[in-house]
């Protein structure tokens, strides 16, 4: 009897061409079905990780010893990680234009992508725009703090988003300091 399985190789062509319906459909503004498209390339990527014992080959050291048997090679481990990280900073983008999308959803791609590569611009930035929806400006401070320096500061977006920040941070502020203000001033009795 033959099996129906398919190969790790197979798994990662068949995800990026997920990828790259999404990608069509991205461009056409149908973010909906861009989604689903990414949704489905993930689920091939991760069908990677069920191969290999349920760990993900890109979080292992230990997914390309030579005497393990279930191992991939270097270059093969090398595709999953690109596709893994193109997939879910699309499936960021994506999502970020879409209305009722949720914001933790979108920060978790986000830092899935900064786990594989913590260098990665949009990766930050989405983060960012992710915790922003969250009402969590420290956190969105940080990563529009870190998309500037790695882009040397020439990602004039991500500077209007850290001075957006540093504002509502000040707000913050200066609300608790009124508060503890008001908290500490002695009382008058009448």
């Amino acid at each position: 009897m033959a099996s129906n399985k398919i190969s790790i190789q197979e798994k990662v062509i068949e995800a990026n061409r997920y990828k790259d319906e999404g990608n069509k459909l991205y461009k056409e503004k149908n973010y909906k079905a861009a989604a689903g498209k990414y949704h489905r390339a993930l689920l091939y990527l991760k069908g990677i990780d069920t191969d290999l014992h349920g760990t993900p080959a890109f979080l292992q050291a230990a997914s390309i010893h030579p005497d393990q048997k279930n191992c991939i090679s270097p270059e093969l481990e090398n595709q999953c990680i690109q596709a893994n990280i193109s997939v879910n900073n699309n499936l960021c983008a994506c999502m970020l234009q879409m209305e009722n999308s949720n914001p933790d959803r979108i920060k978790h791609l986000a830092e899935v992508v900064i786990e594989l590569d913590d260098k990665n611009e949009k990766a930050w930035f989405r983060k960012g725009q992710a915790c922003l929806k969250l009402k969590d400006i420290d956190s969105a401070f940080e990563s529009f703090k870190k998309v500037v320096e790695l882009s040397k500061g020439s990602n004039k977006e991500a500077e209007k988003y850290l001075k957006e920040c540093e504002l509502k941070l000040e707000g913050q502020k200066m609300k608790e300091k009124k508060l503890y203000q008001d908290m500490f001033r002695p009382r008058v009795e009448t």
